[in-house]
């Protein structure tokens, strides 16, 4: 009643009370909603910056693909789009975190706060953008912005592929995983000259060999949305030989000077001459030209297909060269040798000396050089027959026949005695023979017992002879040779002197005759004279 009574009152309107009823109402859910939020902002510990919107949701599962991370992302290289998920934590008297997305516009949308354009910004940029919203109108509480979920980006894959069209990848793919999801490059197909074509219209090179030798991630880049990878054929190519890790002929790339290639060809290596490299260049199809260039300036200068680069190498880096000791040695074996400073003397020191039964008078020291194994005139004397020699020929032939190839004249006794004009400078593959002692002398040839007889000092070739049998019936005695031991010089019997151990006394046999042969060539002979005669003595009428 008192409604009805209230209702009739002066200047009362039915329809003016309900629109101010309603003002009032909505002036007193704002009243409440501002004392809540003051009293937050008051409850917020020192520092905070904002506070959570009116709807806080648990975040979500992070979403990450298997194998899809090698690391922690990088703020600064990963680049913000529509799809990826945010978690924001706010700290204001108690925790509440938000769930935030990229919309297809490129915007962070941070529920009952605010829009924040982020496409195309780094992580960084961002996060930095947000806070930078949020701060705006909140002041003292702690916030944090994570990226909690990877969006999916559509690539599209084209050219000298196997299978190419669109292919799903992240943002932290890398291009060169999208081609090798594309069926990986056909044969023919560059690997060094793929292009990305950006929406915007920007270009990046992919050289997936150079990331694939080098690790360079910056020739392999992340892929964005809309990025579209064209793999064309190869075209050209140039070539890097000498001191280098890999010497090979590469893909051509516009722009790659030497120190690129250098490096793709895994560096220079260790043996390198550097002080000059050389790049051939084509003047036309078919004729080339060289450029001779420092080492600095060989190093900046840019390449053109078809060219080839030449690194020299030092022949004789880390080159081991070697003597060899053999025989009655302490230690024998290889010995390291300085071509040009180590003496034989160094090297029979380092050996430790001689055994007991070691015959210095026998040592050798032979060099084997190509120039001391290759004569070409006694090559030719070996096969022509005997008979068919010259008389200067044969006597080379015999005296090439029995010298032994690279042997040096060194005395191993007057070298141990002091004498310097002994002490020769060794070379690599030299070899220094001693002997045992053999205390003998060997008798050969045409004796009744041929076979070796103890060296007793100062006995004459005779007693030799004597204590092998004597000479058998057909042994020439006038051409007896005594060949030196330690020289294998022939000697003649009566020119030899004192025996030594090792020599060896050479008996040879008398040279067969056919003595009928021998008669019809005298009876033919003295016709021939004969007839000379006659045909004289009738020209002259006496």
């Amino acid at each position: 009643m008192r409604l009805d009574t209230a209702r009739r009152r002066p200047g009362y309107c039915r329809s003016c009370w309900q629109d101010s009823g309603k003002a009032g109402y909505a002036s007193m859910t704002r009243a409440i909603l501002h004392a809540l939020a003051v009293a937050l902002l008051l409850a917020a510990p020192a520092g905070a910056t904002d506070i959570p919107g009116p709807a806080a949701v648990p975040p979500p599962a992070v979403e990450v693909r298997e194998g899809a991370l090698s690391g922690p992302i990088d703020p600064d290289v990963y680049m913000v789009g529509p799809g990826d998920l945010f978690t924001v934590t706010i700290r204001a008297g108690e925790v509440v975190s938000l769930a935030a997305a990229v919309t297809p516009e490129g915007n962070l949308v941070l529920p009952g706060i605010a829009v924040v354009p982020v496409a195309g910004l780094s992580l960084t940029g961002a996060r930095a953008a947000a806070l930078s919203r949020i701060g705006e109108q909140y002041r003292e509480a702690a916030v944090s912005i994570a990226l909690t979920g990877l969006r999916r980006i559509e690539v599209h894959v084209l050219g000298a592929v196997a299978n190419p069209g669109p292919r799903i990848g992240t943002a932290l793919d890398r291009a060169g995983r999208l081609v090798n999801a594309a069926g990986g490059v056909l044969d023919g197909g560059s690997r060094r000259n793929i292009r990305i074509t950006r929406p915007g219209g920007e270009e990046r090179r992919v050289d997936l060999a150079r990331y694939e030798a080098l690790g360079d991630l910056d020739v392999n880049p992340p892929i964005l949305d809309g990025d579209v990878i064209l793999v064309p054929f190869a075209k050209g190519q140039v070539s890097i030989h000498g001191s280098v890790e890999e010497p090979n002929a590469y893909e051509f790339v516009p722009g790659e000077t030497v120190e690129g290639l250098v490096g793709l060809a895994g560096g220079v290596s260790r043996e390198v001459r550097a002080d000059s490299i050389e790049v051939r260049s084509f003047l036309d199809g078919t004729r080339t030209r060289s450029e001779l260039l420092p080492w600095a300036q060989g190093f900046a200068r840019t390449l053109s297909e078809g060219d080839q680069v030449y690194i020299r190498f030092r022949p004789d880096w880390h080159e081991t060269r070697n003597v060899e000791l053999e025989g009655e040695f302490l230690s024998p074996g290889l010995y390291g040798i300085n071509e040009g400073t180590d003496l034989l003397s160094d090297v029979l020191r380092r050996s430790g000396g001689f055994t007991p039964e070691a015959s210095l008078h026998d040592a050798t020291v032979v060099r084997i050089a190509r120039s001391d194994i290759v004569d070409a005139e006694y090559e030719r004397l070996k096969q022509v027959p005997i008979e068919e020699m010259t008389e200067l020929e044969y006597a080379y032939f015999k005296t090439k026949s029995r010298q032994r190839p690279g042997l040096l004249v060194v005395d191993m006794e007057q070298l141990l005695a002091g004498d310097k004009g002994e002490d020769i400078l060794l070379r690599d593959g030299d070899r220094v023979a001693i002997p045992r002692k053999t205390e003998t002398i060997e008798v050969a040839g045409q004796v009744a017992r041929p076979g070796r007889v103890t060296w007793v000092k100062s006995k004459p070739l005779a007693w030799y002879v004597n204590r092998a049998g004597g000479y058998s019936s057909s042994a020439r005695r006038s051409r007896i040779r005594v060949i030196r031991g330690a020289t294998g010089e022939w000697v003649p019997s009566r020119k030899a002197g004192e025996l030594l151990p090792g020599d060896v006394i050479w008996v040879p046999e008398k040279p067969e005759r056919d003595w009928w042969k021998t008669a019809q060539e005298t009876v033919r002979f003295a016709a021939s004279v004969a007839t000379v005669y006659l045909v004289i003595h009738q020209a002259t009428g006496n």
